[in-house]
């Protein structure tokens, strides 16, 4: 199986974005007035594609899994690989966050397992829940997705980009609730399938330099309206209007496909040295244990020093040394052999 090294600096610069956007949640304080909250709101719009760049390299890379292996297999080596993490440190979470919060501990089994089921544990892990549901979808999905099914695919995204980025975008803008279409749509209207599919597409359709262009343009253009946007409905509601620049809107999906094309345009034929490939599945190897520990040295900080949210430091220093001392952390756990498999 060729190696896309552009998938590979894209999965390490989006870990890199995770860490940004979980360090300027300042931005949530509404503090319109404040021109550090305007720089939070800019990098939490700036770095928003980090979670759906991860989607369409799964969607790329495992959407043609029937050419290498079977669906048993593709189920031992993603599903497994997964799921163990996911336990793991959902358990770590449930067990520390009463600690790290200084909340009265009350654990038992029966909390554990609702919070597993409802999403409580960890707010970021939202994510595992969106994999997951896509890796057990993947053997449908798998069928569709051949380059001889190419009218039946635009079909899919056509109708995932009308009803979630342009419908139920402009409701949610609204405050009201999607619609019933929306719901009754049940195949190709999931949010996320939309991210895998378009990763799929766009490893493997090239676009023409116009359309390069018309996207790159467009991507510009929603990055800046979704930054007035988010800014001009807080200050106007009197609270922060996070949907502004939600990844299932039709600005933040096409900030996330020009993303994804760009580093695929420039980087598809890229042959690094040995040396630089290994350094390079190294880092990106270590995204999803980053993914799950990150938060752990955001919470310390943030015990320590309660009120450096909104500092510069806070927002723009941070997330690198948090990146890094992550990024080191998992290398050495990736080491040890008890270790290896929950990162």
């Amino acid at each position: 199986m060729k190696r896309y090294y552009y998938m590979d600096i894209l999965t390490i610069l989006a870990t890199i974005a995770v860490v940004f956007l979980h360090s300027s949640e300042y931005a949530f304080s509404n503090q319109t007035g404040d021109s550090h909250w305007i720089i939070a709101v800019v990098l939490q719009v700036t770095f928003i594609w980090a979670v759906p760049i991860f989607f369409m390299i799964s969607g790329a890379n495992l959407l043609d899994y029937r050419e290498r292996y079977d669906t048993v297999t593709f189920f031992k080596k993603r599903v497994l690989r997964v799921v163990a993490p996911f336990l793991f440190w959902s358990f770590i979470w449930y067990i520390m966050t009463p600690v790290l919060l200084h909340q009265p501990e009350n654990y038992h089994i029966s909390y554990f397992i609702d919070g597993i089921m409802h999403g409580k544990i960890q707010p970021v892990f939202w994510y595992f829940y969106v994999i997951l549901g896509f890796y057990i979808s993947a053997p449908l999905i798998s069928k569709l997705t051949n380059l001889s099914n190419r009218r039946l695919i635009l079909y899919l995204l056509g109708i995932n980009l009308l009803f979630v980025n342009l419908i139920s975008y402009y409701y949610t803008l609204r405050n009201q609730p999607t619609t019933s279409f929306q719901d009754g749509i049940q195949i190709g209207t999931a949010g996320s399938i939309g991210f895998f599919v378009f990763g799929w597409y766009l490893k493997h359709y090239l676009l023409t330099k116009f359309q390069q262009h018309i996207l790159y343009t467009a991507a510009g253009i929603s990055w800046l309206i979704m930054i007035i946007g988010t800014c001009y409905l807080s200050y106007h509601r009197q609270e922060f209007q996070r949907n502004v620049y939600s990844i299932w809107g039709i600005f933040g999906l096409i900030l996330s496909l020009a993303i994804f094309e760009l580093f695929k345009n420039k980087l598809q034929q890229w042959e690094p040295s040995s040396k630089t490939r290994h350094i390079l599945s190294r880092i990106s190897g270590t995204s999803l244990g980053v993914y799950v520990i990150h938060e752990f040295f955001i919470y310390w900080v943030d015990q320590r020093w309660p009120h450096a949210n909104h500092s510069l430091k806070y927002m723009l220093l941070l997330p690198v040394c948090v990146w890094l001392v992550s990024t080191g952390l998992v290398m050495v756990m990736q080491r040890i052999k008890i270790l290896k498999k929950i990162v």
